[in-house]
């Protein structure tokens, strides 16, 4: 640590035990000498950093040297110690700081001296600057009683990855609500200090405020298909954490049928994933070996690429128009499996279980 001492007056205090007439001061008057020490060099945002007194003196004042507390910046303050000389502080985003540790004392003359010591602490989020994201209102499910709206919520898959599950309901041609217009999304950073901005597909990064209309900009869907959104954190220091946002569909089996007779297909309104179908065939009809025909998310190409999409029953794979079921043991729940299109990673992947229910 580097001491700089700046003194503005000498006291020189005589001192005989038979006229002591500064003896009050001599008692009381303390050279200003900063010194101090922290228990590391590193530190985790929000963690603790206490602060320790080393040196000498009757008053003593922190900069933490984060933003609003820089020593010398004109405007920014420092925190007194507690009486022992101990501060704690704890910061709230990333960053490199220069924290100053001031010592004074009023001299005999009324005026003050003080010295200052400084000392770099490093500042790291085990967690990046962001904590959470949302899309609202995606699609307004008609299966709820009165208004209720489907929104995504973010899941972590990395430290910097997030997968926004996607209702298939929602993918369709809509100014709002639907993930083809553009989005409203709400999020927490870990500091107030810092910004958020969605780089947009010319790589510009726009600003955006959580839950704000105006930031009404973020495009999941490029060229009518949905793409992987970079987002980018910047703290008030100057640290920068780029986010990576997948919407991946949630599979919807959108067409069934058996022997010519349509399916009637619901959601099973406890979950976002789950659907039942029931159709009746005639009496009499046999139910051992029947072929469904079914389409998943409307065979679109702009979602399905022949690869990404496994319908299963019992780990075996089904194929429209070609696997014989026997229903006739009662019902039957297909697994539908969609990894993200264009990109193979095993965690961008969603699940549907499809429940069918065949009377005769």
């Amino acid at each position: 640590m580097k001491t700089i001492k700046v003194i503005y007056c000498l006291l020189t205090v005589l001192i005989f035990a038979s006229c002591d007439e500064n003896g009050y001061l001599r008692d009381l008057y303390v050279a200003p000498e900063a010194a101090f020490e922290v228990e590391k060099d590193t530190y985790d945002a929000f963690e603790s950093v206490r602060f320790v007194n080393k040196g000498s003196g009757q008053y003593y004042v922190v900069y933490p040297g984060d933003a609003n507390h820089v020593y010398g910046k004109e405007g920014d303050t420092g925190f007194a110690t507690a009486s022992d000389g101990t501060f704690s502080y704890s910061y709230q985003e990333p960053g490199t700081f220069n924290a100053v540790w001031v010592a004074s004392s009023i001299n005999g003359n009324g005026e003050r001296e003080f010295t200052v010591d400084s000392v770099t602490i490093k500042v790291v989020a085990l967690d990046g600057g962001l904590d959470n994201l949302k899309i609202n209102n995606l699609y307004r499910m008609s299966e709820y009683a009165g208004t209720v709206y489907y929104s995504s919520y973010g899941e972590f898959i990395s430290s910097d990855s997030l997968l926004c599950p996607i209702l298939f309901d929602a993918w369709r041609d809509a100014t709002f609500n639907s993930i083809k217009a553009k989005q409203l999304v709400n999020f927490e950073l870990s500091s107030n200090l810092a910004e958020m901005y969605w780089i947009n597909p010319n790589g510009e990064e726009k600003k955006i405020v959580s839950g704000s209309t105006a930031s009404r900009i973020v495009e999941f869907v490029q060229d009518g298909k949905l793409k992987i959104q970079n987002f980018r954190v910047i703290t008030a220091s100057g640290v920068v954490s780029n986010y990576y946002v997948a919407p991946v569909m949630i599979p919807k089996m959108t067409k069934f049928s058996i022997n010519g007779v349509a399916g009637t297909i619901t959601r099973d309104i406890a979950y976002y994933n789950r659907y039942n179908i029931t159709l009746q065939l005639a009496d009499g009809s046999d139910l051992s070996n029947v072929i469904p025909v079914f389409e998943t998310m409307n065979n679109d190409p702009n979602l399905l690429d022949g690869t990404n999409c496994r319908v299963t029953i019992d780990g075996v794979e089904q194929i429209s128009g070609v696997t014989s079921v026997d229903f006739s043991q009662g019902d039957v729940t297909y697994t539908i499996d969609y990894n993200f299109m264009g990109n193979n990673n095993p965690k961008l992947t969603q699940q549907a279980l499809v429940t069918v229910s065949v009377l005769h």
